[in-house]
């Protein structure tokens, strides 16, 4: 049973061998596939051209023709140049086998002189082959050219011509009332099948259209229970109510337009969408299914719902004009037919051609302007919505003076224009909304896929940030050809454009073809999710069924993944019509590049691969590099990646690795050996400690203590100054996890002395304090403040390290903002405090302050913490040696209370000596009097 797994893999790799196998036959038989094709007939290439240009010297001619002989001049075109490059190739050969045979003649021997003779003649017969190609190419290109401008004339007269204004439009109505009853006859008389009446049709559309209805009712109604149980509004949005609830909503519509179309197509002989009343039953559907779209759109789980303000206040208002345009469209489809979007197909004379353009431009004016309106969108997009507006207006004035065909130029373009906005917008929002999932969510779907595509979760946003790219480039290089393609009004534009992504562009002596980029990278980006996919492919169903180390199976995987990049970039270049050739001289670089500034890059890459197969390093492994330890994460071509304990990912180059010193704690054994530091006073018992300490070390899970290892062992190492110090050393399973472990010994061994009474020592100081005479202490009267003096001892070799500090407090009547400003702005400081000078308010940022009372006081920031705390270090005078007792600060602290402001000023570090005494009177006067300027400075503000 064990064993079937193996067997189903077996198979499934015999079968993608033979499936490989066929592709790169496939692949290997195009060229011979290619050369079987027929040679291009140039006389006959000639003589359709020069039909073409007759034909074109007629004053008259169809657009159809236009469009059908431009076709057909690019494609020769295209055979032209393609046979110009082959007899330019086949050129050169035989210039090069013939110049050592150019002075050769008769005399010589006959086989020599009869292989010159054949040489020269496929030499004439290629130039003149190379000619004739090029003269074809060049009267090709004429002829593009005058088909261009017959195509633009033909546009520009097309847009031009003006038909009935408005006006002679009110005064046919009459007219067009009497051939109304005329139309709609001719629109009923409809083709039945055999055994199919009138009235019978007109029954079963009845009854159909009820039975959908009423089915669509009923499916609305069970869903609305269903929602309603479930939470309805109130509850939060669900992806399940996505598209059902809007689609049970207009389920009557859809099933009704459904159930009429499906009627008409089976009742009516040649049934389709060129039949109005088809149309008509065609409209109610689609109808339906807009207004699911619509409120989809404009729903909570959508792109929508990013938009500020859209939802819920301008939802209503903007699901109405959106619906009414909706039907604008629908009726255009109804009344002028299945080419109703592109107006220019459509006949100036056809009935209701100008009401259907005049309601579609009003019903897309108001969505727009209404859109303006959204907080999200009012300062966003306005260039697009001016000009679509403005647009839209011209438009309806050329329909009112009669220019029908300019105004439905402008009116559908900027139709056509907004739902391809659109539907770029969705898919925007689909390929966002997608990759975001892919990335970021852990459900058993998202896992598959990544497995499927070979990328693990942290590095899914790397894997797929590529993909993402090209699909966005994708979706952008659509939308702006589909611009090209509706705004194009002469039709050449585009086929302009094709014609220069396919036959290239000449830049100096290189011929860029972008189809052949675009192909190359578009190549580039699918093998490279192939290998990915290959390499995840490899890694699950060959080598986890092999008996090799994890090291040695991600070293294969990777050198796979080095080699299929390598493949990749080359087939990629190949289908640019890259020259393969010059990539020697790209080798000579690197190589120079390597001698002079690349050898770190290369030692690094060399050292990857050293690592990659020697493996002293595997990912996993927890390693010490010089002062960092943590995990080796991945083994790259510059540099390995170690993940920290503190979660911090340290990039150590390749290099440093193979020369330096690298401590692998579980290269060969997961084991290591622990060493605990203790001490404890003098007179404990010294065996119980021992015992104590080999106990704990044995109730440890993590201790080895199953004889595999040395048992735990403390040990009495030496007499300390404070205390007798002990050594628990101990084994234990995994070394990676030293830091826990050391920290849960420490824990249960302070725990058990505490229990037996043990005593840790401290360390012992003597402290030396200095007392001033009354005479001689500082009386200064407070200033609506609490202060508060003190004396503080710094731990230091020299007995006179003693300072003296002062803290002041107001009580400020202004919010902590306001405080916080005032201490920190240089233009506010300078109202209460300084006179001139300069602050930068961050963690380092120097300060330099001449104060009101003539001193000066510079330094740096070094605590920082908006906008509750502060801490200024002074610098030292000019010449003056650095204090003893460290540097003098000035620590600000602000905290509410009720109503107001506490901030609290403490200026520490002033050595308590007679040199400094001046000093420190002179830094409690201007606190004092500074805390005063400060309540007034912010009352008058």
């Amino acid at each position: 049973m064990a064993k079937a797994p193996f067997f189903v893999n077996s198979h499934d790799s015999r079968i993608l061998f033979l499936y490989t196998c066929l592709i790169a036959f496939l692949f290997c038989s195009l060229p011979a596939f290619s050369q079987e094709t027929e040679s291009f007939d140039s006389i006959a290439a000639r003589a359709e051209l020069d039909d073409i240009g007759l034909r074109l010297n007629a004053e008259e001619v169809e657009a159809g023709y236009l469009n059908e002989a431009r076709a057909r001049v690019v494609a020769i075109n295209a055979e032209a140049e393609r046979c110009e490059l082959e007899a330019t190739a086949e050129r050169a050969r035989l210039e090069a086998r013939f110049e050592p045979l150019r002075d050769v003649d008769a005399d010589v021997a006959s086989e020599v002189f009869d292989q010159r003779i054949d040489i020269r003649r496929m030499l004439d017969e290629t130039v003149a082959r190379q000619t004739r190609c090029a003269g074809i190419m060049d009267s090709g290109g004429q002829l593009i050219a005058r088909i261009t401008e017959r195509q633009t004339a033909i546009s520009q007269q097309f847009l031009s011509n003006r038909v009935t204004t408005v006006v002679g439009a009110i005064r046919e109505i009459p007219a067009r009332i009497k051939k109304l009853p005329a139309r709609i006859r001719s629109s009923v008389d409809l083709q039945l099948v055999t055994g199919m009446t009138p009235l019978y049709l007109f029954w079963l559309l009845i009854g159909g259209g009820l039975l959908a209805a009423g089915l669509g009712i009923a499916i609305r109604q069970g869903f609305t229970r269903w929602f309603e149980a479930a939470g309805g509004a109130s509850a939060a949005p669900q992806m399940k109510y996505l598209f059902p609830k809007p689609l049970a909503e207009y389920s009557p519509l859809i099933l009704e337009g459904l159930a009429l179309v499906t009627v008409l197509m089976i009742a009516i002989d040649g049934a389709s969408l060129d039949l109005a009343v088809v149309r008509i039953a065609a409209a109610i559907m689609i109808f339906g299914a807009g207004c699911v779209v619509i409120d989809w759109a404009t729903g909570p789980l959508s792109p929508s719902a990013s938009v500020k303000g859209l939802i819920p206040d301008h939802v209503k208002p903007l699901r109405i004009r959106l619906r009414f345009f909706m039907l604008t469209l629908v009726a255009s489809f109804a009344v002028l037919g299945t080419r109703w979007l592109a107006i220019r197909t459509v006949a100036p004379e056809v009935a209701g051609r100008a009401t259907m353009i005049f309601l579609v431009a009003v019903s897309l004016l108001s969505v727009i302007s209404y859109v303006g309106r959204i907080p999200g969108i009012r300062g966003r997009l306005r260039l697009i919505r001016y000009l679509g507006s403005i647009t839209l207006l011209l438009g309806i004035v050329a329909l009112l003076v009669g220019y029908h065909n300019f105004a439905g130029y402008l009116i559908h373009g900027v139709t056509r224009t907004t739902l391809a906005l659109f539907i770029l917008w969705v898919l925007l929002w689909a390929v966002v909304t997608s990759f975001e999932a892919l990335t970021s969510q852990d459900t058993p779907a998202a896992r598959q896929l990544r497995s499927s595509l070979g990328i693990t979760k942290r590095a899914s946003r790397t894997g797929l940030g590529f993909m993402q790219l090209i699909t966005d480039i994708v979706l952008w290089l659509s939308f702006l050809v589909y611009l090209i393609y509706v705004w194009d009004e002469s039709g050449t534009t585009l086929k302009s454009l094709f014609d220069r992504v396919v036959q290239g562009v000449e830049i100096g002596n290189i011929r860029l073809i972008p189809k052949d980029v675009i192909g190359g990278i578009l190549i580039f980006a699918a093998l490279i999710v192939v290998i990915g996919w290959v390499k995840s492919w490899i890694d699950r169903r060959w080598l986890q069924q092999m008996d090799i180390e994890r090291g040695a199976r991600e070293a294969l995987i990777t050198l796979f993944g080095y080699v299929g990049f390598v493949v990749a970039v080359l087939i990629g270049l190949a289908q640019a019509n890259v020259d393969l050739g010059g990539l020697a001289w790209v080798s000579a670089g690197l190589a120079i590049g390597i001698g002079f500034g690349m050898q770190e890059i290369a030692n690094n890459f060399v050292s990857g691969l050293i690592l990659l197969f020697e493996r002293p390093i595997r990912t996993g492994d927890f390693v010490t590099v010089g002062d960092i330890d943590g995990f080796v994460r991945s083994i790259r071509i510059r540099a390995t990646e170690i993940e920290t304990l503190d979660n911090q990912n340290v990039m150590v180059p390749n290099s440093e690795l193979i020369s330096g010193r690298v401590t692998n704690w579980v290269l060969r054994d997961t084991h290591g050996r622990l060493r605990v530091t203790v001490g404890v006073a003098y007179g404990s018992d010294i065996e119980k400690v021992r015992e104590i300490l080999e106990c704990v070390a044995q109730e440890h899970p993590e201790v080895i203590t199953d004889g595999s290892a040395p048992a735990p062992r403390a040990l009495f190492m030496s007499f300390g100054d404070s205390s007798l110090d002990f050594e628990l050393r101990v084994r234990i399973h995994r070394i990676d996890r030293r830091f826990s472990v050391k920290s849960d010994l420490n824990f249960a061994i302070d725990q058990a002395f505490r229990d037996a009474g043990v005593a840790i020592p401290f360390p012992q100081r003597d402290l030396h304090l200095i007392s001033l005479p009354e005479s001689q202490q500082p009386q200064v009267t407070p200033v609506e403040k609490a202060k508060v003096d003190t004396i503080q001892t710094r731990a230091g070799p020299q007995p006179d390290a003693i300072t003296r500090s002062h803290h002041d407090e107001a009580e400020l009547t202004a919010s902590i903002e306001d405080v916080w400003q005032a201490l920190t702005d240089i233009e506010s400081l300078k109202q209460w405090l300084a006179q001139d000078g300069e602050f930068s308010s961050r963690i380092g940022g120097h300060y330099a302050l001449t104060l009101r009372d003539g001193s000066e006081m510079s330094g740096r920031i070094d605590v920082f913490i908006p906008p509750r705390r502060m801490r200024l270090v002074v610098a030292l005078r000019d010449g003056a040696e650095p204090l003893a007792s460290g540097p003098i600060t000035v620590q600000y602290l602000l905290r509410k209370h009720d109503d107001k402001v506490l901030l609290s000023v403490t200026v520490s570090g002033i050595p308590a000596t007679e040199d400094w005494e001046e000093d420190y009177r002179r830094s409690e006067v201007r606190w004092q009097t500074g805390l005063a300027e400060l309540q007034d400075f912010l009352n008058r503000k």
